[in-house]
C-alpha cells in the first residue's frame, strides 16, 4: 500500500535518489531544500509500506511579480 503525505526535510535524500533513478533532469540537493523552505505545502511524497519514497510531486509558485500568480509542476 502506498500513502501520500507532505514531505519533510528528512525526505530530501530519498527524493533526490528517486529523481536520479527515474528522471532525465537531475538537481542538486540545494534545489530541493530551497523548494521545501519556500513552498513546504507544495512538496509531497508517496511512500510504500516500509517508508521508502517511491514518488514525489514538487511544485512551485512563480516569483515574478509582474506576471499573474501561477504555479508549475
Amino acid at each position: 500500500m502506498v500513502s501520500i503525505r507532505q514531505a519533510t526535510v528528512h525526505d530530501l535524500l530519498q527524493i533526490q535518489t528517486t529523481n536520479l533513478w527515474c528522471l532525465p533532469e537531475n538537481y542538486q540537493m540545494k534545489y530541493y531544500f530551497y523548494h521545501l523552505l519556500s513552498w513546504p505545502q507544495l512538496l509531497w511524497v508517496a511512500e510504500d509500506f516500509d517508508g521508502t519514497i517511491v514518488g514525489y510531486v514538487l511544485a512551485k509558485m512563480e516569483e515574478d511579480e509582474s506576471q499573474p500568480k501561477h504555479g508549475t509542476l
